[in-house]
Parts: structure tokens; C-alpha cells; sequence
């Protein structure tokens, strides 16, 4: 813990930000930001490369999330479509218009569902931060997939709303990304683990809502 220079605010030492030759907390991010406006020099080239390193990592999980969303949605959509094209089809068979209306009622919600993850999927991937909310109510909800889902979206939660997914979803750190291009970042291999498992439970959720 340490004290902001600015306000006197008692708080984390890895939530303060950079302003020139010292580092405010995150309730002084606005006259942060206006400074940034008024002389384009947010901090020296040092400080946005130990910043942009401490993040890196946390950055990266972040877009990964992104293309989570990106194949997740595509999935739900050619679900949807498969699920379009077997109502019609049956229209007149074994299922009748009951089943044929609960079906086409499935396919339309998949079809939103993965529309919206595509939006979500762009947003995480450029660090927008208004997807923050709807990607909470997701994650809360598949929050209820005990236990793996449970662990998964947990995990979700937390890159989002911790001090580092909070940095990394602001003005700042977008200034900070665009001072230092050189630094690249890799997935790591446990995202990728966890991106795999989630496509097999959303594969086989889409396959049973299709084969059901």
C-alpha cells in the first residue's frame, strides 16, 4: 500500500498511474487525462514500458476472451441456422407446430446470442470498455455450469474487474499501448486450454439443442 501523491488516498501500489515524474491513483485519472490532451506526453518512455509489461500478460487473457466470443458466436450462429433449416424441414412431420415453434424460438435466441458475441468479441479485442457489463452478465450466468464452467467464468470475472483488467480497460493504458508498439504479447497456454474446454461445452450444448 502506498499514498497518492495527489489526493492522499491510501491504495494499491500496482493501481497507481503514471503522471510525469510521479503516479496518482485512479480517482485522479481524469486531470491524468486531461494532462494527457493538453501535452501529449503522458509519461516518459521508461514508465509506459514497465507499465505496458506489468499488463502484458493480464492484456493478453483479455483478447483472448475475445476470440473466445468470436468462435463461441460463429458456433451459435451456424447452430442456429442448422436449427432454422431443420424446423422448416419438419414443418409437417413427426415434430408438429409445437415442436417446430419451441425449435425455430431456439434457433432465434442462438442466433442473438451469437450476433451479440461477435460485438462482444470486437470489443474485447480493441479493449473497449463497455464490455465489461454485458460480458459480466454472461459470464455470471455460465457461472451456474458447475464446475467447470463455474472455474471458467470465474476466471472471466476476475480479468475483468481486477486492478490490472480495470488499467487495462482505460483511457490510460490505451495512450500507454500506443507509446510502446514494439512490445508484443502471446496467449498464454493456459487461455488456450481454457478456450478449448469452453468450445467443447458449447459444441456439445449446440449439438444436443440440434439433436433434441
Amino acid at each position: 500500500m502506498t499514498t497518492c501523491p495527489n489526493c492522499g488516498a491510501v491504495v494499491a501500489t500496482n493501481v497507481l498511474i503514471p503522471m510525469g515524474d510521479t503516479q496518482v491513483c485512479p480517482s485522479c485519472r481524469d486531470d491524468y487525462i486531461q494532462r494527457l490532451k493538453e501535452t501529449g506526453t503522458p509519461t516518459t518512455t521508461g514508465m509506459d514500458e514497465e507499465i505496458r509489461q506489468t499488463h502484458i500478460k493480464h492484456e493478453a487473457s483479455l483478447k483472448s476472451i475475445g476470440i473466445l466470443y468470436l468462435l463461441g458466436g460463429v458456433l451459435m450462429i451456424l447452430g442456429s441456422l442448422g436449427m432454422l433449416v431443420g424446423g422448416f424441414a419438419s414443418s409437417g412431420g413427426e415434430m408438429g407446430p409445437e415442436g417446430v415453434g419451441f425449435m425455430l424460438g431456439i434457433a432465434i435466441f442462438y442466433l442473438v446470442m451469437g450476433t451479440l458475441m461477435i460485438f462482444l468479441a470486437v470489443g474485447f479485442r480493441k479493449l473497449k470498455r463497455w464490455v465489461r457489463i454485458p460480458s459480466t452478465i454472461i459470464a455470471a450466468l455460465g457461472l451456474l455450469s458447475f464446475p467447470i464452467g463455474t472455474l471458467i467464468n470465474g476466471y472471466i470475472l476476475y480479468l475483468i474487474w481486477s486492478a490490472k483488467g480495470k488499467m487495462v480497460f482505460s483511457d490510460e493504458y490505451k495512450l500507454i499501448i500506443e507509446a510502446t508498439p514494439d512490445i508484443k504479447y502471446k496467449t498464454s497456454p493456459v487461455v488456450w486450454v481454457l478456450l478449448i474446454i469452453l468450445l467443447l461445452l458449447l459444441g456439445g450444448a449446440l449439438a444436443a439443442a440440434f439433436l433434441g
